[in-house]
C-alpha cells in the first residue's frame, strides 16, 4: 500500500521535534469529525514508498522524525517493513493509531523499531460508537490501551472534544478507563469543509478545563491541545 500524503515539516506531530507527515490510506473508524476523509481516506493521489525513502535519505540532516498517521496505519500489511526500512535511515518514528490492531503495536514495539506511540481514544465505551462511527469489538482497543499503560514505549492518548458527543458521563467514564496512564491531551475540534457530520461543535474552554480537573485525578498528565 502506498502513501497517500505527506507533510515535510511539521513541529506539531512528534513534540519538540522536526518531523515528516506520511499519511495512510484506508481506515476502520468512520469518526463524523475526522479532519481527513477526503484528503486520505478517499484520496486517488499515490505516492510511491521508493519515492519516499529518497526523499528521506536527502533531509536526514534536517528531520529528526518520522510520524506514520492516516488513515489507520496498522491496516496495512506491509507496514512493519516499511517502518523498519524508515529506521535503517535513523530517524525516531512515531505512530498514530486508533489501537484496532493491538498485535501489530505491540510487534512494533517488542522489535523496538517504533519509538512513540499516540492513541486515539474516542470516547467512553459506552458511547464509542457515536465518535468512531462505527459498531466495533472494544477488546482490542482495550487491549492496546492496557498494553501502552505497562510503559512499553513512550507514548500519549489523545480525545478530540466534541460538544455533541462528549457529556461529563462520558468523560468520568474515560478517566476510569485510563486510570494510571501516563499522558492524555484534549485536543480542540476544529471544523473543517470534508468532515462527515458538518453539524458538530468544540466543547468550551470552560467546560474542556472541567474536563481536564476531572481527568488529572486518574492520570498522571491531561493537557489542553488546540485552546
Amino acid at each position: 500500500m502506498d502513501f497517500t500524503g505527506i507533510d515535510k515539516f511539521s513541529l506539531l506531530d512528534y513534540d519538540g521535534l522536526i518531523s515528516i507527515v506520511l499519511f495512510m490510506p484506508g481506515c476502520n473508524f468512520r469518526c463524523p469529525f475526522c479532519h481527513n476523509i477526503e484528503s486520505v481516506v478517499d484520496s486517488k493521489t499515490s505516492i510511491p514508498f521508493d519515492e519516499i525513502l529518497a526523499y528521506l535519505k536527502e533531509r536526514k540532516n534536517v528531520i529528526d522524525a518520522v510520524v506514520i498517521s492516516g488513515g489507520e496505519p496498522t491496516l496495512d500489511k506491509d507496514l512493519i517493513n516499511k517502518i523498519k526500512q524508515i529506521k535503517e535511515i535513523g530517524y525516531l518514528v512515531k505512530l498514530d493509531t486508533n489501537g484496532t490492531n493491538p498485535s501489530i503495536v505491540k510487534q512494533l514495539v517488542n522489535e523496538k523499531i517504533i519509538d512513540y506511540v499516540a492513541m486515539d481514544i474516542k470516547n467512553s465505551p459506552s458511547n464509542y460508537h457515536l465518535s468512531s462511527g462505527v459498531n466495533i469489538d472494544l477488546n482490542p482497543v482495550l487491549e492496546t490501551i492496557s498494553f501502552l499503560k505497562e510503559n512499553n514505549v513512550d507514548y500519549e492518548f489523545r480525545t478530540t472534544l466534541v460538544d455533541e458527543h462528549h457529556s461529563l458521563q462520558d468523560i468520568i467514564e474515560i478517566s476510569a478507563l485510563l486510570k494510571g496512564s501516563k499522558k492524555l491531551y484534549l485536543q480542540k475540534y476544529v471544523y473543517r469543509d470534508g468532515v462527515i457530520n458538518k453539524n458538530l461543535h468544540p466543547v468550551s474552554l470552560k467546560k474542556a478545563t472541567e474536563f481536564k480537573e476531572i481527568l488529572s485525578k486518574n492520570i498522571d498528565t491531561v493537557e489542553l491541545r488546540g485552546y
